[in-house]
């Protein structure tokens, strides 16, 4: 049986008998780390935060949307977990909202969205507008928040108020169970609300959940961890769980065995390998995990490999960020281009001011949101030291398009791909002229004169390159002959142009061009072109390139 794709009402899956994987033992987490009044639990998208909340809110209510749960979990793994879970079972009232659609694009339309959502939580709850728990004048504010006509002080109020009518109806304090809670928080951030929102998400989830007396618990899932919001200052008991911790770390994603089980039922065994590679690679707490979205999609089309999660996102928030990143970082992610891993310190709480005001943020934001993983995290100070990788395959492949972006800015990405065309064409006077254009507008002094210049200027040329990954294996600082050239491209396909680049730094402008002809030379002495014979591509251009500051020259044969 196939996994089911994009449905994440647990009453559905259930009533219609879809394909699922169990994963009801996070019900027993919740219980079994009682003493959090408030965890908040922050995934990536897609890796089953709404799914699983639906599970809970089924396993926690009698009755949802009109399904009886009774008996719903007794082929489950929470069942064989004994009564002292079981004993929960429909027993609570549940205030269930989801904020993941609450992403408008103008500040003005915030409001009437919140409203259409407020209003859908209370109908679930409709009863209450003939229970005699209620007093007449707050039966008028519940009518008109139904209708959508509430004003904006009793909108804040009303998951608070909501919570004090059930917990008074009923006599049993309800569950408030939210998810997505910051996607508000990002569609603000990214267009430009975002103080804004802050305040709105600051008075509604602050109301519910700041001494409140009248909720017995509450779960929040999101994709980052933004403590500092203050969302919930004056509030003592919340914790939240990140890929870093190792409390429901298992609870999101498929594991191996999961995964293993769900290939060997739908006859793909065969292909568990290349699926791992494509799809595997995420380390939350001490487990490792497969993307669940993905997974379930390649099950569905049975066992083709594709970027299903990449592409359900237009990844607006990556690339924005990674946009404004310093230059320091884009060095840096030569080696995330190639596979390799970077140490960097991780920030355990952030804002999304923060991703504006310092680019070493970029790293926490791609850690959460599942674009890179730790395979390495250590305590340091207030902060933890991570050694971050690409996942998996599917996830390498977005940064090269990413990383073209950067240059786009400078570049029209018409002179971008002129660019590259001259380069692969060996067409070296017209490269050299755009690029030195490209360095003469793009690149700051304090980069080129900055500690290590080298390692600028390799990273500066790796950045434009990349993209060329499609037709080319772009290789750097790798041995060949009797030394370690800086940039090797070999072509995919043997019968075209492969290239070696080699990088210097010149002492002075008078000498600009005898330094790249220095560079060219050291390509022939040390025997840079003996991974590319060995490969059987024999048209082989050399190219030395030689900076000083702006500038930048090139010898070649």
């Amino acid at each position: 049986m196939s996994l089911i794709v994009g449905v994440d009402d647990f009453g559905k899956i259930i009533e219609k008998k879809l394909g699922f994987i169990d994963k009801s033992l996070f019900i027993k987490e919740i219980f079994d780390n009682e003493q959090i009044d408030v965890p908040v639990i922050v995934r990536p998208r897609r890796f089953g935060k709404t799914l699983n909340m639906s599970m809970l809110r089924h396993f926690l209510a009698a009755e949802v949307n009109g399904l009886k749960t009774q008996g719903i979990f007794d082929n489950l793994k929470i069942a064989q977990q004994g009564d002292d879970y079981m004993q929960h079972q429909g027993k609570y009232p549940v205030i269930f909202i989801s904020f993941k659609t609450i992403k408008a694009s103008h500040f003005d339309k915030v409001y009437p969205a919140l409203a259409n959502l407020i209003s859908q939580t209370y109908s679930n709850h409709y009863e209450l507008l003939s229970s005699d728990a209620l007093h007449p004048h707050e039966k008028i504010v519940f009518d008109d928040i139904l209708n959508q006509r509430a004003n904006t002080e009793n909108l804040m109020a009303s998951l608070s108020n909501l919570t004090k009518y059930l917990h008074r109806h009923y006599g049993i304090k309800p569950w408030l169970l939210i998810d997505e809670y910051d996607t508000p928080i990002q569609a603000g951030y990214l267009n430009n609300y975002y103080r804004e929102i802050i305040e709105v998400m600051r008075g509604l989830l602050g109301a519910a959940l700041k001494g409140n007396e009248h909720i017995h618990r509450a779960v929040v899932t999101g994709i980052l961890r933004i403590a500092k919001e203050d969302l919930f200052s004056g509030l003592n008991n919340v914790k939240v769980y990140s890929v870093l911790d190792t409390q429901y770390a298992e609870c999101f994603g498929f594991t191996e065995t999961e995964v293993d089980g769900a290939l060997k039922e739908n006859n793909l065994a065969h292909l568990s390998a290349d699926i791992k590679a494509w799809y595997n690679g995420y380390h939350i707490g001490k487990s490792q995990i497969y993307n669940p979205w993905s997974i379930a999609n390649c099950i569905d089309e049975k066992g083709e490999l594709e970027p299903y999660w990449i592409h359900t996102s237009d990844n607006a928030l990556i690339k924005q960020t990674m946009a404004r990143a310093n230059t320091m970082i884009k060095m840096q992610f030569e080696a995330i281009l190639e596979g390799k891993a970077v140490e960097v310190l991780v920030h355990q709480n952030i804002t999304f001011a923060d991703l504006n005001s310092s680019g070493d943020k970029l790293w926490t934001l791609l850690l959460f949101a599942g674009y890179l993983t730790s395979t390495r995290t250590e305590i340091a100070g207030l902060e933890r030291k991570c050694l971050l990788t690409p996942p998996n395959k599917e996830v390498a492949l977005l940064y090269p398009h990413i990383i073209t972006a950067w240059f786009a800015d400078s570049l029209t990405m018409g002179v971008y791909h002129a660019l590259l065309k001259y380069l692969t064409e060996g067409d070296l006077p017209a490269f050299l002229k755009i690029l030195k254009k490209y360095l003469r507008e793009s690149a700051s002094y304090f980069d080129v004169k900055g500690e290590e210049p080298e390692k600028f200027y390799h990273g500066f040329v790796m950045g434009l390159i990349v993209s060329l990954s499609d037709t080319h294996f772009v290789q750097s600082n790798k041995e060949s002959g009797e030394g370690r050239y800086d940039v090797l491209l070999i072509p995919k396909d043997p019968l075209k142009l492969g290239l070696i680049l080699e990088f210097k730094v010149s002492e002075s402008d008078t000498v600009l061009q005898k330094t790249a002809e220095q560079a060219l030379a050291q390509i022939t002495e040390r025997g840079y072109t003996t991974e590319l014979q060995q490969r059987g591509i024999h048209h082989i251009l050399k190219v030395g390139l030689a900076f000083w500051g702006k500038d930048v020259a090139l010898a070649s044969n």
